[in-house]
């Protein structure tokens, strides 16, 4: 088995969860030795796999309450693939009612997936959280990610 080591492409964290298109990818150089390989690339805010094979999916995220008071409820960062309908990867997170300024992060979650050339990954965040005082952390933006390694040739 060939081991690749992969990028993690962050995604950008906006000013609030209700943006239509959802999160998008940026690439960030240099945190913590990751870097982007030519199995994937980025381009106008999607990531397209170049090189098929079996990938470790991976990514954990934290959200603040910006307002006076947030509800709580249940969110989802989902990573899927276009034209499939359901998630390749989720990274689910409880949010307290009782947050106050200290942001409610997620555990790191990983799933396998196989992944094939032409393969365009998006973003998107799914639940129930009512109004926008939840919004992606921004303390310690480099805790908000989603990444992939690919573990095995197509």
């Amino acid at each position: 088995t060939r081991s690749t080591h992969h990028p993690s492409p962050l995604f950008s964290p906006p000013g609030s969860l209700a943006v239509p298109s959802g999160p998008g990818w940026r690439y960030e150089e240099g945190i913590n030795g990751v870097f982007l390989s030519g199995d994937v690339q980025v381009t106008d805010g999607e990531l397209q796999v170049t090189a098929g094979g079996l990938y470790l999916l991976y990514g954990q995220f934290a959200l603040t309450c910006t307002a006076p008071t947030c509800p709580p409820g249940t969110i989802a960062l989902q990573l899927c693939r276009t034209g499939s309908p359901r998630p390749l990867l989720t990274v689910p997170l409880a949010l307290p009612d009782d947050a106050g300024a200290n942001p409610a992060r997620s555990g790191l979650a990983q799933a396998v997936g196989q992944l094939q050339p032409g393969d365009v990954l998006s973003l998107g965040l799914a639940g129930d959280v009512a109004g926008d005082g939840w919004q992606l952390a921004q303390d310690e933006r480099e805790g908000n990610f989603v990444g992939l390694l690919r573990i095995a040739g197509g």
